[in-house]
């Protein structure tokens, strides 16, 4: 094999590689997303909110930091394609979801306030 077909082979492999691993730009793109959830989480800290008004809200944007977090830095949204591309971010979202149901469901059986 000559140098350039062993170049051309590289590059190929690297190119056909590339779609498993966050751009420079996605990562910085997931950085400003999860430090506006956070400002916006601090702030809604600081409405003076109480109970579900003040916990959903918080939960709810913890769930889409979380899937920020485990999609794009733990390279799960763009690792084992599968079920149209997203099986792992999807499946530990759903984990997730159904943590924070459970969780609902036992203070509820025992009648504690959140």
């Amino acid at each position: 094999m000559t140098d350039t077909a062993a170049h051309d082979e590289i590059v190929a492999h690297d190119e056909a590689h590339d779609d498993h691993h966050p751009t420079e730009t996605q990562y910085w793109v997931v950085f400003v997303a999860l430090a506006i959830l956070t400002a916006v989480e601090v702030a809604w800290s600081y409405l003076g909110l109480s109970g579900p008004a003040l916990v959903l809200p918080l939960v709810g944007m913890m769930v889409v930091k979380f899937l920020l977090v485990a999609g794009a830095f733990m390279h799960l949204y763009f690792d084992m394609k599968i079920i149209n591309g997203r099986l792992f971010t999807w499946a530990f979202g759903g984990a997730l979801v159904l943590a924070v149901a459970v969780y609902a469901v036992v203070f509820a059986a025992f009648e504690f306030t959140i």
